[in-house]
């Protein structure tokens, strides 16, 4: 995605996906340093959804856990980066690093809005994969950085 100064985008996305078939797909501008959550069913052997989503993001890093057997006649989300996203930076995070719990603990920690408006205890189980892929890519952001998270970033939350 190129904006009027024809500058890449500034988009850095955590994917992961569960054996249903959903996937948790977290996008952290760091410009603008919103994050924007996206949980769903993939529906598609082709992963359309996903392809769609990466392609409007159009992200300069892409954050994956380590490759692991797909359901039946899925790609998984690891090896759909490596096939079409090949130009894109990937990073293969420990599973470790996908920690719900984690993610839903930074973004109140870090959200500009009263944590109790956003609604994260009501939604905390129904979307943990994307609170998962946060929590990757915040960690993965701080670190690249070597930066202290506690006191550099507000987040504004887009569901």
């Amino acid at each position: 995605m190129e904006d009027d100064g024809g500058e890449r985008s500034s988009f850095v996305i955590g994917l992961i996906e569960n054996r249903a078939k959903e996937v948790g797909m977290a996008a952290f501008d760091l410009r603008s340093a919103s994050l924007h959550l996206s949980q769903y069913i993939e529906t598609s052997i082709s992963y359309q959804n996903t392809k769609t989503l990466l392609h409007f993001y159009d992200p300069m890093v892409i954050i994956v856990p380590p490759n692991k057997l797909a359901p039946e006649g899925m790609v998984g989300v690891s090896e759909l980066v490596d096939r079409f996203y090949a130009s894109v930076k990937k990073f293969v995070m420990a599973r470790g690093c996908f920690d719900d719990t984690k993610g839903a603990m930074l973004i109140k920690n870090l959200a500009t809005r009263e944590p109790s408006a956003l609604g994260l205890d009501t939604y905390y189980k129904q979307y943990y994969l994307c609170l998962a892929s946060a929590s990757a890519a915040i960690k993965w952001y701080f670190q690249s950085l070597n930066y202290l998270f506690e006191t550099l970033v507000v987040l504004r939350l887009v569901w």
